[in-house]
């Protein structure tokens, strides 16, 4: 992992910093699209102190009562959040007696119904977003690790077998935790 200090003229080319960087030290590319809604995401979230305050599952189902713009709002805000939640602070999921994967399942329901509704162009990008949702948290857990561990080998462990994170398998093998190979290699292909 990288231990540069990443300094831009502008929040937002920090941003995109941060995130490139993240992807060297991961080893993939977002296309521009996904790297934009990232860097967004996270510009639009991080001044927020009522991340994740209340309780998703019931705003979810809020939503379906709501009319279609408010509905694609708060549709919008609770996939992003538990894209956050997921990727930059999953130890609020322990708090809430929730895994992680809990998040993961929530975020990519709100960005496929989102992808259901919406017209052609944005469907596409919310269709991309619940595809490539366990990337983009392994990016953002690319990004925490800058500052401090993002899971304990346990929470790893779940994350990976309920998601296929390769963020977590990496810290799973980082740890060297005895794991059965074949359950390895079967979950990686996957």
């Amino acid at each position: 992992m990288s231990s540069k200090l990443i300094l831009a003229e502008t929040e937002l080319e920090q941003w995109h910093k941060l995130v490139h960087e993240a992807e060297v030290d991961y080893g993939c590319q977002l296309d521009e699209s996904m790297q934009s809604y990232l860097v967004f995401t996270l510009m639009r979230f991080m001044k927020k102190q009522d991340l994740n305050a209340g309780a998703l599952a019931l705003d979810y189902l809020r939503t379906h009562s709501l009319p279609a713009k408010m509905q694609h709002e708060q549709l919008r805000d609770i996939g992003d959040q538990c894209l956050l939640v997921s990727g930059l602070y999953p130890k609020r999921a322990a708090k809430k007696l929730v895994r992680v994967s809990y998040y993961v399942n929530l975020g990519r329901s709100a960005y496929h119904h989102l992808g259901t509704c919406t017209q052609q162009g944005m469907a596409e990008l919310y269709h991309q977003l619940e595809d490539t949702f366990t990337l983009l948290m392994d990016l953002l857990q690319t990004i925490r690790q800058y500052n401090s561990p993002v899971l304990q080998p346990l929470e790893a462990m779940a994350l990976w077998s309920d998601t296929g994170s390769r963020f977590a398998y990496k810290q799973l093998s980082a740890n060297a935790l005895p794991l059965h190979e074949k359950l390895m290699s079967t979950k990686l292909k996957q």
